[in-house]
């Protein structure tokens, strides 16, 4: 089973005037610049063959863009949301979220998760190394891929790629 971390691409900076920092956050949308070079990720995926059986996004507004123009490239065929992919969210409450539906899912075995930072390195680090180090730091529109013979098992995978989105923009 393979699950890929991607972080949302470029969004407009919060607005220090506003009172409600936290409400702001959510609501914070893919500059054009962003779109731009998540389309072009996406169209760099897409010529490798990536798909996923399943895309899981948080419900922010910039990761759900970003999912939504890796749904349009058609590297998925299907979206859920998850609140535990928000900023608070942890890979706890996500793994639990994820084993309690597991048993329903036996044909998917390509996830992708859009979140944001710094959960997806965190993530990536505790799948990888079974403790977070602060040695990973996944860039916006980047990707890591992680590789399992075992349902999410923590440090228990492999690293498959790590791809900072200049590599992938042509």
């Amino acid at each position: 089973m393979y699950l890929y971390l991607i972080r949302h691409g470029i969004a407009v900076d919060l607005d220090p005037l506003t009172v409600d920092v936290t409400a702001s956050d959510e609501f914070r949308s893919l500059t054009k610049i962003g779109r731009k070079k998540v389309a072009q990720v996406a169209d760099r995926l897409a010529e490798l063959e990536l798909r996923f059986d399943l895309m899981i996004t948080s419900p922010l507004v910039r990761a759900r863009q970003t999912a939504d123009i890796l749904l349009d490239k058609q590297l998925s065929y299907k979206l859920e949301v998850s609140d535990r992919l928000k900023p608070a969210g942890t890979l706890e409450s996500w793994l639990l979220e994820w084993k309690a539906r597991s048993n329903n899912i036996s044909t998917i075995s390509t996830v992708a998760l859009v979140g944001h930072e710094p959960n997806l390195s965190e993530w990536a680090e505790l799948f990888l190394f079974g403790r977070i180090e602060g040695k990973i730091i996944l860039k916006k529109g980047g990707i890591i891929g992680l590789k399992f013979t075992d349902n999410f098992k923590i440090g228990a995978a492999e690293l498959a790629c790590s791809i900072p989105p200049k590599y992938l923009l042509s």
